[in-house]
């Protein structure tokens, strides 16, 4: 990578909230900035990193977001306000098409990229650092495909995350949470840790990185009118208090769910395939993700061993992965009955479940898939009564994208799946389709017994 002109930039500490002063100059490859609303810490980060891009000789940062659209209206607005606050707006190109932010002297830049279109992350060359805005929105799949994207022939990529705690869900099952929950537990908020990975033939790495919270008490130029309205939420609803004043954890409950009849003391375990038993597989078909659920069913005992839910894939890879997991498996399969169409994303245009059948070398009488699927509004009887009333356990890790829909999904009031909103994991609800499909189908008869 070639040097650029960097230019000679005095800022006072004075310029920037004590509580962030501390990473000014911190050698740190990742920083969390966390907390509640108005605390300041985008502002830091777009402050630093105008400053870095002005000062380093290289610098090329990645703006990332769950939606490439919504990098517009924050972090680039933010960077351009600031950078017009302090009067040096006329040094660096604002463009729309392509979103980015070039500084006109050194040819330094920010390049914007959303995670709902992971392919144009790939694009960029050795980046050097990366400002991921409302982090907790990432999941863990968005963030496995970001950060083994980060890499750069000539420097670590710096790294800086800004985010309110706000989880859909469990926040101990949010992948953030390895980085916080040891302190967390133990009241500490604001520290430096590291996390060392073993890798094979190689010394251990380690990763250093800091913690920083902060709120609006933090924040001297929040106004008394945003310091009510913050404050009014205590009134409205207080997990959003917690979570948006105080800056904390919290766990937002449920108030309307699907399943209702899930408990995690009754159901989480660790169920182990039973290879002289029937593997069901009951499949969800969307490219992003596609699920399937394998379930063992003897004894009077459900069991769901595994669970999977794979982005951007098809149901080759979804194929691939269980011909290599169960290779000796007697599978009968199931799942939605709209894969008996054709469909586009096949090869040839034809049905998913023809295909399955090819890939999985199974019989005819081995697909079990009703002509129709089942309406949502009865199917929740059937699925809550078999958690009810049957022996169910469901694998706690393997299985865990179906428990967290057990936990998440809702019910609208017509008694159907709420799950208009693809972007919000709470109402993709794939995982639990492939629960219902199965329930459907091999145990409505449970109805006409309970």
């Amino acid at each position: 990578m070639k040097s650029s002109t960097s230019l000679k930039i005095n800022v006072s500490e004075k310029m920037f909230l004590p509580v962030y002063r501390r990473l000014l100059n911190h050698p740190a490859d990742v920083h969390f900035l966390w907390g509640g609303r108005d605390s300041g810490k985008s502002h830091f980060i777009a402050s630093k990193m105008l400053l870095d891009c002005l000062r380093e000789p290289v610098f090329r940062c990645i703006l990332v977001k769950k939606t490439f659209e919504s990098i517009k209206d924050a972090q680039f607005q933010t960077l351009r306000d600031i950078a017009t606050q302090w009067k040096i707006d006329h040094l660096f190109e604002f463009t729309k098409s392509p979103l980015e932010i070039r500084c006109v002297v050194n040819g330094n830049k920010f390049i914007a990229r959303g995670c709902d279109k992971p392919e144009k992350i790939k694009s960029i060359s050795n980046p050097t650092h990366a400002w991921f805005e409302e982090a907790n929105q990432l999941t863990r799949d968005d963030i496995i495909v970001v950060s083994t994207t980060l890499r750069s022939s000539d420097t670590s990529v710096k790294q800086w995350y800004s985010f309110n705690p706000e989880s859909d869900g469990d926040y101990h099952d949010h992948w953030l949470w390895r980085y916080f929950g040891d302190h967390y537990e133990r009241g500490i908020k604001t520290f430096e840790s590291s996390i060392t990975v073993d890798l094979p033939n190689h010394e251990p790495v380690k990763i250093d990185y800091t913690s920083t919270h902060s709120t609006y008490r933090d924040n001297k130029f929040c106004t008394p009118e945003r310091i009510a309205t913050l404050h009014d939420l205590k009134n409205i609803d207080p997990y959003y208090f917690d979570v948006f004043v105080n800056g904390l954890f919290g766990l937002r409950k449920n108030e309307n769910p699907f399943v209702f009849a899930y408990d995690s003391n009754k159901h989480d375990g660790r169920p182990e395939l039973n290879e002289n038993e029937t593997i069901y597989l009951s499949f969800d078909f969307n490219r992003n993700p596609i699920c399937c659920s394998v379930i063992q069913h003897y004894d009077e005992h459900i069991r769901v061993i595994k669970t999977y839910k794979i982005p951007n894939s098809d149901i080759y890879e979804l194929c691939e992965r269980i011909n290599s997991d169960y290779p000796n498996g007697l599978f009968i399969v199931t799942g939605d009955a709209t894969g008996r169409a054709g469909s586009a994303l096949v090869k040839g245009n034809v049905n998913y479940y023809i295909e399955i059948q090819r890939l999985l070398n199974l019989g005819s009488m081995q697909i079990k898939v009703p002509s129709v699927n089942p309406s949502q509004n009865k199917n929740r009887m059937l699925v809550n009564s078999v958690l009810a009333n049957y022996k169910t356990t469901i694998h706690v890790d393997d299985a865990a994208a179906l428990i967290y829909d057990f936990k998440n999904v809702k019910q609208r009031a017509d008694g159907t799946v709420e799950k208009g909103n693809r972007d919000d994991p709470t109402q993709q609800a794939d995982a639990l389709d492939t629960w219902r499909y199965w329930c459907n189908t091999f145990m409505s008869n449970i109805m006409n017994v309970i």
